[in-house]
C-alpha cells in the first residue's frame, strides 16, 4: 500500500516518533510541535488518516471503521518504520490507536505519548467532577443510573460541540462507541511496559482527565501524567508552551 506521508527532514540515525492525530483532525494541526521536536533531532512521522484532513473526500466513498485506521497505521509502519525502534504518539483518538497498535509492535516501540487519549474511561465521570464509578452501580442502582444518564448527556454535548458541522464523522464516532474498539484500546493498555507520557486537559469535555489518569496508571506502571491547566480537549493548541514543556522533559528522560 503506497502512502503519501509528511516526515520532518533529519538525520537517519536519530528517534523516529510516530504522530497520529484524532477524529476530525489532521497530521497538520501537529505542526508546531513537530517543527520544534526536528530542532532537537527527532524525525517526526505525520499524515491524515483516512477520511481526514486532504483525505476527508474519501468519506463520499467509505463509512470509516476503527480497524480502517488501525490497518492504516500497520501498512505506515510496515513501509516506513520496519525494523526501526520509535516512539508511537497519538492525540485523542490517535492515542486509543496508538494503545490499540502497541502489543503488535511490542519489539519496537520504545515509548508512548498520549494527549487526552480515548480508552475505555471516556464514560467514567461523576456528579461531583464529571465522573462516576462503574462500583456504584452495585451500591445504588437508581442514583447509579441517574448519574450515569447525567454523565452520558455531558459526554453527548461536549461531543457535538467538538464535532460540530463535521456530522461525517459521526459514523466513525458511533463505530468506536458500539464496536469491539474500547476492548482492543483495554487490551493494549494492559500490555504497556515501556515509558509512558499521558498528558490530559483540566478543562476536557470530551476525554475525562481525572478517570482516565486513574485508569491508565492502574494498567501501566511507567507512567507519567502531566495536566495541562486551563486546557480543554486539544492542549497543544490551548497550552501549546507547557505541552511541549511536557514532551521534551519526557523524551530527554527516555532518551538520556
Amino acid at each position: 500500500m503506497n502512502q503519501k506521508n509528511n516526515v520532518s527532514n533529519v538525520s537517519s540515525s536519530v528517534k523516529d516518533i510516530l504522530f497520529i492525530h484524532g477524529i476530525t483532525s489532521y497530521g497538520k494541526a501537529h505542526l508546531q510541535i513537530a517543527k520544534h521536536l526536528t530542532k532537537l533531532g527527532y524525525r517526526f512521522h505525520y499524515f491524515d488518516l483516512p477520511g481526514h484532513g486532504n483525505k476527508k473526500w474519501e468519506w463520499n466513498d467509505h463509512k470509516f471503521k476503527f480497524t480502517d485506521m488501525l490497518n492504516f497505521i500497520d501498512d505506515y509502519i510496515k513501509i516506513n518504520l520496519k525494523d526501526k525502534p520509535f516512539i508511537i504518539m497519538g492525540h485523542s483518538m490517535g492515542g486509543g490507536i496508538a494503545l490499540s497498535t502497541y502489543p503488535k509492535y511490542i519489539n519496537q516501540i520504545k515509548a508512548v505519548i498520549l494527549e487526552c487519549p480515548l480508552t475505555p474511561a471516556i464514560f467514567n465521570r461523576s456528579e461531583e467532577d464529571g465522573e462516576f464509578k462503574i462500583g456504584d452501580l452495585f451500591k445504588n442502582f437508581a442514583r447509579a443510573k441517574a448519574i450515569i444518564l447525567k454523565g452520558w448527556t455531558k459526554f453527548k454535548v461536549g461531543v457535538c460541540k467538538w464535532l460540530g458541522k463535521d456530522r461525517c464523522f459521526a459514523p466513525l464516532l458511533t463505530n468506536i462507541i458500539k464496536s469491539d474498539a474500547l476492548n482492543i484500546i483495554s487490551d493494549g493498555i494492559k500490555n504497556i511496559k515501556v515509558p509512558t507520557l499521558l498528558i490530559v486537559g483540566s478543562q476536557d469535555k470530551v476525554i475525562p482527565p481525572i478517570a482516565t489518569s486513574k485508569y491508565l496508571s492502574k494498567y501501566i506502571k511507567n507512567i507519567t501524567v502531566q495536566t495541562a491547566v486551563s486546557a480543554g480537549h486539544n492542549p497543544f493548541k490551548d497550552t501549546p508552551e507547557q505541552y511541549q514543556e511536557f514532551i521534551i522533559d519526557f523524551l530527554k528522560k527516555v532518551n538520556r
